[in-house]
């Protein structure tokens, strides 16, 4: 939004009580203290009412006045730490950008690493008008470099303060204000916004939270299906304990209350186990997914209780059923081990393993099929990735452009180099124009790069009408190529040499030439209209290197870092490689595929401890029969066979059931991504053959010690 919004909701729309412009520094900015080593840092620029909108606590300072005099900063707690070490910081100066002084006014406490608000540093938007001087970024309603935040009274309805705001807009700009709504804070998060020169909210994918929740209960859901079955199948083999107990004068009761208890004291000491396996494996998940952990909710004291009380609850309706059974046989029947062991047991151990390998098939395919998506997104950009490094560019960088092309020019092997405001995952710039439609003035949104005539080529985008620019043409200073769809989206029959006027600018900008459409967003996005545009203004160096050599392409970057520290010694320089680049704007889908995949071993990890108890009970239930067989001539692979025989029925049986259940599934969750992958047959094939081979590896040891035992062992008391 244009700074100068928030001088007229404060002006004339009384149902705003404060009225908040965040924008981040233009370039990353370099903090120093003395003459120490500077560090690069994220900063903000905020009006002093910031910490009345937002709640932060202060370790050193008043929070409140800390913005209110020009020149003022305040820094977290690790940046103060690392500029200042142990020592005190209120008070006391840093260097920005080794020209201006900051003063720390405050320290702000740490603040917890899931919020949506992440920053290092703030000042106010008055030290931004001393040390970025831009004198129309607060002025000009065409230029859009903030993001505001409204306290609203309580009293209010949002959709009428958005119809006021919009009423002090220009006349060219209400249209646009018009389709816009107030978004609550506590929603943001979630919410699927595209803001434009923003690094400091982070949002969240509720799906994907919804469907690890989701596969994590189900998770648990095999747990309590193989302790239901473990406890079952236990019990069973405890009967004469039970008429024992009995006999000496326990009721009913006393025996229920004993197989609830003792399923609570097996429940609760799993639970103690499992926060300090948690507290240990936290470490090794968070350096796995990429996620911050906020361990103190595993011992807080409503966890704590809330967990004792899921305990409680899950130990009483898992045992009841078989507490009341085992309670109400006869004390003769317990003694002599008979209780009623129908056929249904086997049916019921059947149900049991198919609805275990169901949960397995279907989160072993979900989990190829995330990457498949992952792999999909980063090789279907349409520009080239190979070989080419930004390097991120500091003041001096930016001063020195000139120069610093000619000296990375001459190094062997660089063969193309542009400049211009485009990297992956950075966010673009947003611009607009009014176009003549229908005897009507429309105005029109779209993405802004700038850029140099050489972008195109390095990138490699194609041209489909007109030209691209041409460095020797003074002319082509500010021109446009734009995508396709620029030209559909805006219903252009001819756009080449169409010209208009971009945002509030008052040269003309002329089209001359279209570009097939790429991606320049990740894409889970739609490709937006998007002009390229002859600008001076740049804030990375795209360079391609042509080496095929590990060696000379290690060489290459290590000159290219030596030029750029020369000319920048006192800015750190970033360099980074366009494909890594590429893949940290799939972080969100990456870490969804890790932790994803994660919870899928830990069930087929459940499933293989159920089936191998499973195939153990069941072996020693026909330890007799097995003797017998060996006896009568069996081999050890006949009996492997009969042993195995079931259990790849059950699997078999899971896999059918699956296959539509996780194609349906995938199919809703690949609807998220405008561009996506294909459904492959393979997918659910591989689920069902690794499944399979997982339950053949867990029951084969067993059947072959069961198969392998001497049967003189099983029928010497017959």
């Amino acid at each position: 939004m244009p700074g100068i919004l928030k001088d007229a909701i404060d002006l004339n729309v009384p149902d705003v009580e404060a009225t908040v412009r965040i924008a981040n520094s233009n370039s990353t900015p370099v903090f120093q203290v003395n003459d120490n080593e500077p560090i690069s840092s994220d900063l903000l620029f905020a009006d002093e009412d910031f910490f009345k909108l937002f709640t932060f606590k202060a370790v050193e300072g008043n929070l409140i006045s800390a913005l209110k005099e020009p020149m003022s900063v305040v820094i977290t707690k690790s940046l103060s730490n690392k500029l200042f070490g142990k020592e005190n910081a209120l008070g006391k100066t840093i260097k920005y950008d080794n020209k201006q002084e900051l003063t720390i006014r405050a320290v702000l406490d740490e603040n917890r690493m899931n919020s949506c608000l992440s920053f290092n540093a703030i000042t106010s938007n008055t030290t931004r008008k001393i040390i970025q001087p831009n004198s129309s970024e607060f002025t000009n309603w065409g230029i859009g470099n903030f993001q505001i935040f409204v306290l609203l009274d309580e009293n209010v309805n949002p959709n009428e303060a958005i119809n006021k705001i919009a009423a002090v807009t220009p006349k060219n700009y209400q249209k646009g204000y018009l389709n816009s709504r107030l978004i609550p804070l506590q929603t943001i998060h979630f919410s699927k916004l595209t803001l434009y020169g923003n690094n400091y909210l982070r949002f969240g994918n509720k799906r994907n939270i919804s469907i690890l929740g989701l596969v994590a209960a189900l998770v648990l859901v095999i747990a309590l299906i193989n302790f239901i079955n473990i406890s079952s199948s236990q019990w069973q083999n405890r009967i004469r304990q039970t008429g024992v107990i009995k006999v000496i004068g326990a009721k009913k009761s006393n025996v229920i209350f004993h197989v609830l208890a003792e399923s609570f004291l097996i429940f609760f000491i799993a639970y103690i186990f499992a926060s300090l396996l948690a507290t240990c494996c936290i470490p090794l998940i968070k350096s796995y997914t990429g996620i911050n952990f906020n361990i103190g909710l595993l011992y807080s004291p409503k966890f704590f209780v809330f967990s004792t009380f899921s305990i409680l609850g899950l130990s009483i309706i898992l045992s009841l059923i078989p507490a009341i059974r085992i309670s109400s046989s006869k004390a003769i029947d317990n003694l002599k081990k008979q209780i009623d062991s129908k056929s249904s047991s086997s049916i019921f151990r059947g149900t049991i393993v198919t609805l275990q390998f169901l949960i397995a098939i279907v989160l072993i395919a979900f989990t190829v099929l995330v990457q498949k998506q992952v792999n999909f997104g980063k090789s279907n950009m349409e520009i080239n990735q190979n070989n080419i490094i930004g390097i991120k560019l500091t003041k001096p960088l930016i001063k020195k452009r000139d120069l610093l092309k000619t000296q990375l020019m001459e190094i062997p092997g660089i063969e193309q180099i542009s400049f211009g405001n485009y990297f992956p995952g950075k966010t673009v710039s947003n611009g607009g124009t009014i176009i003549e439609q229908d005897g009507k003035d429309q105005f029109f949104n779209f993405d802004v790069i700038n850029t140099d005539a050489d972008f195109f080529k390095l990138m490699g985008l194609q041209l489909t009408m007109g030209r691209f620019f041409v460095d020797s043409l003074s002319s082509d200073d500010g021109n446009l190529v734009v995508n396709e769809a620029f030209v559909r989206e805006q219903k252009l029959e001819n756009p080449v040499g169409m010209s208009f006027k971009l945002g509030m600018d008052e040269h003309l900008s002329e089209i001359v030439g279209v570009v097939k459409d790429f991606h320049y967003k990740p894409v889970n996005q739609p490709i937006s209209s998007l002009a390229i545009q002859n600008n001076y203004w740049s804030s990375h160096c795209l360079v391609n290197i042509q080496t095929g050599d590990f060696n000379g392409l290690q060489n290459t970057i290590n000159r290219i870092k030596s030029i750029t520290t020369q000319l920048s010694p006192a800015f750190p320089v970033e360099i980074a490689f366009l494909d890594q680049a590429v893949e940290n704007m799939y972080q969100s889908e990456l870490q969804f595929r890790r932790t994803f995949s994660l919870f899928a071993f830990c069930a087929l990890v459940i499933c293989c401890m159920g089936i191998l108890a499973m195939s153990i009970f069941a072996c020693q239930n026909r330890i007799k029969e097995i003797g017998i067989r060996k006896i009568n001539g069996a081999k050890i692979s006949d009996v492997m066979a009969m042993l195995n025989r079931d259990f790849v029925k059950w699997v078999a049986i899971a896999f059918l059931i699956a296959t539509p259940m996780a194609w349906f599934a995938m199919h809703k969750w690949l609807e998220n991504f405008a561009y996506k992958t294909e459904l492959s047959w393979w997918i659910f094939a591989l689920a069902g053959i690794l499944a399979l081979g997982i339950a053949l590896l867990t029951v084969s040891w067993q059947s072959w010690r069961a198969a392998t035992r001497n049967p003189v062992e099983a029928l010497r008391y017959e």
